[in-house]
This record gives C-alpha cells, sequence and structure tokens, in this order.
C-alpha cells in the first residue's frame, strides 16, 4: 500500500464547469451524452486505457530501465471515473491519484452528498446520471478486458486523493513516475509553474512524468463537445461551430476552465525543470480533412505543429544540477 497521505486537503473547486449560460450548459451536456452513448458500443473507448497504461510501461522500460510492477507512481487529475488508476494497480504499480473533485465510485448517498458539498450541485448531478446509465457498464468492460489478460481491476478507493496536487507531501525522490491525461490544460499557468517545480523535485533521478495534456492549438482543444477527439472525424454531424472555433471565431466557450497553452507553451514550461525525452502526438492529422480554403487561410499565422498537436504525450525527465547550463 502507498504511503502517501490519504486525507483531502483544502483545494479549492475543481474546473468542471464555467460561467456560461444555461442553454448552453445544457447543449454541451447534451452532446456530451450522445457521445458517451456511442462509446458504449465501442470497446475502444476502454481498450484506450489499457493502450495507456501499455504506453507508460514501454517509457519506463526505455528511459528508466524498470517495469511497472512495483513502481511507486502519481496520477494528477484521476477524474471522475480513475480507471486508468485502477489498471495501473492491477498490473502491480504502487499509485495514487489526486484530484479537486470527489469521486463516484459506489453511488451511495453520501458519496453524492460530499460531491455537492466540495464541487457544487451541478457536478454531483452530472456525475449521478453519468453513474447510473455509463460508469458501472464502463468498469464491467474494463475488468472483462483485463480478465482477457490474466489481470484484475483493483478497486482501491483509500488511493484517491481530494486535494490539489501541489499542496501533496510527497518525499522528495520517491516516485518512479508521474502521470496525467488531460488534465494540465485546466490549470492555470502560474500553478503549473509551482506544480511542474514540485513534480521535478519528488521524481526519483530516473524517474519520468508522462504528462498529456489536449493541446489549446489542436482542433479539439478548444473542448467544444462537438469537437472532441473521437467524434471529429464524424462528418455526418451537424455542428454550430467551425473548425478550430477557438482560433478563430471563438463563438461559443465550453463548460470548463482553459489555459489557453500551446504545445510551445507546454514545452517552454516543461523545460523548465525537465529535460524533454519525447512529445508524441495521439493522431498527428486530427481534423487534417477540415484544414481546407477559407478555414487554412484563416490559420495560417499557427505552424501546423500547433494545429496538428491536440493530445500530445510530454516524456519528461527531471533536470540533472549539471544540465543547468543546456537550458
Amino acid at each position: 500500500m502507498s504511503d502517501l497521505p490519504g486525507r483531502a486537503g483544502g483545494a479549492a473547486r475543481g474546473t468542471s464547469a464555467a460561467a456560461i449560460s444555461f442553454p448552453e450548459k445544457l447543449r454541451e451536456l447534451y452532446s456530451i451524452f450522445r457521445i458517451r452513448l456511442s462509446d458504449l458500443s465501442r470497446p475502444a473507448s476502454v481498450e484506450c486505457i489499457l493502450a495507456d497504461v501499455d504506453e507508460y510501461e514501454s517509457a519506463l522500460r526505455k528511459y528508466a530501465g524498470r517495469e511497472l510492477c512495483g513502481a511507486r507512481a502519481l496520477e494528477i487529475g484521476f477524474g471522475a471515473r480513475p480507471l486508468r488508476l485502477f489498471a495501473l494497480l492491477g498490473r502491480g504499480a504502487d499509485v495514487t491519484g489526486s484530484d479537486l473533485d470527489v469521486p463516484l465510485l459506489r453511488g451511495s448517498p453520501q458519496e453524492f452528498a460530499a460531491m455537492a458539498r466540495r464541487n457544487g450541485v451541478e457536478r454531483a448531478v452530472k456525475s449521478a446520471v453519468r453513474f447510473v446509465l455509463f460508469d458501472r457498464k464502463e468498469r464491467r468492460a474494463l475488468e472483462r478486458l483485463m480478465r482477457a489478460r490474466g489481470l484484475e481491476l483493483k478497486i482501491e478507493p483509500d488511493r484517491l486523493i481530494v486535494a490539489d496536487a501541489a499542496s501533496l507531501p510527497i518525499a522528495g525522490q520517491s516516485l518512479d513516475f508521474i502521470y496525467s491525461e488531460d488534465v494540465f490544460e485546466h490549470i492555470p499557468i502560474e500553478s503549473l509553474r509551482m506544480l511542474t517545480a514540485k513534480m521535478a523535485r519528488w521524481l526519483k533521478p530516473s524517474g519520468l512524468a508522462l504528462i498529456r495534456p489536449n493541446v489549446f492549438t489542436g482542433i479539439a482543444g478548444g473542448h467544444l463537445a462537438e469537437w472532441f477527439p473521437q467524434v471529429v472525424n464524424d462528418r455526418s454531424r451537424r455542428r454550430r461551430s467551425e473548425p478550430w472555433e477557438h482560433l478563430r471565431r471563438r463563438r461559443f466557450r465550453p463548460n470548463t476552465y482553459l489555459n489557453e497553452m500551446s504545445r510551445a507553451g507546454y514545452r517552454e514550461l516543461f523545460a523548465e525543470e525537465f529535460e524533454i525525452l519525447e512529445e508524441k502526438v495521439r493522431d498527428e492529422n486530427l481534423g487534417r480533412d477540415y484544414f481546407t480554403g477559407e478555414t487554412a487561410a484563416e490559420l495560417a499565422s499557427w505552424p501546423e505543429e500547433e494545429l496538428f498537436s491536440n493530445q500530445t504525450l510530454f516524456i519528461l525527465r527531471p533536470r540533472r544540477p549539471s544540465d543547468a547550463g543546456q537550458r
């Protein structure tokens, strides 16, 4: 069992909602609901969780010379469905997660009450609907996939800390890896600077940070539901907004906070504390079919590296003292 703390800290509420009009919230929630319904019929919606775990192990083998089993890890932002963390436990990793939002694991009245107190009624209602309609089915699907590999999905609620990750009292050079998926874009830039400095201290000299933000400049980076990565290539979908709406028209806002960092911005941020070993884009051509005519002309000031970043994995290793002059 991990010796990371198991109690919530005094963090502010999460960023799962934004100050947009009620009709806009309903529109976004309905779009997300349709996407989740579609995901239930696609095995890939849970297979991607195991693909991420395999990717972490590959990076650890390549750059740290070790396996997942026994590795001590921290997830920053385990989210509403901490399945990735539970899958890692099933692979033998000693992993703990931190998030500002209360997770919903059993669907008990106590969980709903705690969520409403800490994260607001909107988050509690959204989570209740999602839990009843989707979460349990998704968890069972992942359990089946893991059993097919001879593994067990381990549900250990004590591994989930409701707190700001930067507030965790983690010993220096005690972690083998830190990972985060689609979270860093929701953290204010000044807070990111403090967090990345602490991450570098928490990691062993051979440790890795595996950070995959949904980069703002990609077609999915505006976080409008109708441009979520899994539906970008659906040309039959009716949309109000245009490709790269957030870089062009900016007529609509997502129901979440975004720091609007570019890929170059993340690169500059991470380079302050880390050596960047790799940058891996999940789908290098996501949105390519829309990059024509007027759209391409209006985006001409942006390099294609930015426009086709989207979910970019940064594989990072803490800088050694001797690296200071190489920044």
